[in-house]
């Protein structure tokens, strides 16, 4: 008489699946991982298969890709922070973006998991550097797993640095003559600088040169104070600052003459 075997008595050898849909295998978080040398199972924790080897266990995890940024310019000198979306792939919930300079990195204070192809970061502008632009992008998983753009996203750029003090403005105080006044801004990045009136009016009769930041023009007669906000801008960033012009009446002599103009509005 055949004796009963045990199901533990059966070993399995090279075995071969013919199915078509898959094998089901062990799935469990990560506290639940087993120690034996050879298991293989699904980490329900990191969404992975994982297995275990003589002392730790290795994951089959894709490798990480980016693409693109939303924003590709950053004004370093524009104070706060600068969010960022940043698309690729096989992004994983505790993974941490990174931006890399030319010779230095640094990562974004943080990195928020929308999706496994999109992630919005947050980083201090100031952490942005001229000198180590442009920036590419990087994106490290949990288990140390990177992927980086291939080339730089993300450019530094600064805003118009104003010369000339806010408030008023001399040298138009004098009327009925034809006066000028320069305002000027520089850019630290060699852009050209333009200026635009954002808000307000120049007095009557003067005008802008958006190249030179000349106000020039014949002032009337009628002592009034113009207040008014120009822009400067360079590569598309701005500056902009308030200023003031007062003009003056004219003092006519006794003679019926009017030789001399009174500069005081």
């Amino acid at each position: 008489m055949t004796k009963a075997r045990d199901i533990a008595d059966f070993k399995f050898e090279n075995i071969t699946d013919t199915g078509t849909e898959g094998t089901k295998v062990a799935s469990g978080t990560t506290a639940q991982r087993g120690s034996t040398t050879g298991q293989w199972r699904y980490n329900s924790t990191t969404g992975f298969f994982e297995g275990r080897g003589a002392s730790e266990y290795s994951t089959l995890e894709p490798s990480p890709t980016v693409s693109s940024v939303n924003d590709t310019e950053v004004d370093s000198g524009a104070g706060g922070n600068q969010t960022i979306v940043v698309t690729g792939t096989n992004f994983a919930s505790g993974g941490v973006i990174t931006f890399v300079g030319s010779s230095a990195e640094f990562n974004a204070s943080t990195s928020t998991i929308n999706s496994s192809t999109q992630i919005t970061a947050v980083a201090p502008k100031s952490s942005f550097l001229n000198a180590q632009e442009p920036y590419k992008v990087k994106f490290t998983s949990v288990s140390g797993l990177a992927g980086s753009s291939s080339t730089g996203l993300i450019n530094v750029d600064t805003s118009p640095v104003w010369q000339t003090n806010a408030g008023a403005l001399s040298g138009m105080n004098i009327a009925d003559g034809n006066k000028s006044v320069t305002v000027s801004a520089t850019d630290a990045d060699g852009d050209t600088v333009t200026y635009s009136v954002l808000s307000g009016s120049l007095p009557n009769g003067t005008s802008l040169n958006s190249s030179t930041g000349v106000i020039s023009g014949t002032v009337g007669s009628t002592a009034q104070t113009y207040s008014f906000t120009l822009r400067a801008t360079a590569n598309s960033v701005n500056a902009d600052r308030a200023f003031t012009i007062a003009t003056a009446e004219t003092n006519y002599f006794g003679d019926g003459s009017d030789g001399a103009l009174n500069t005081t509005p």
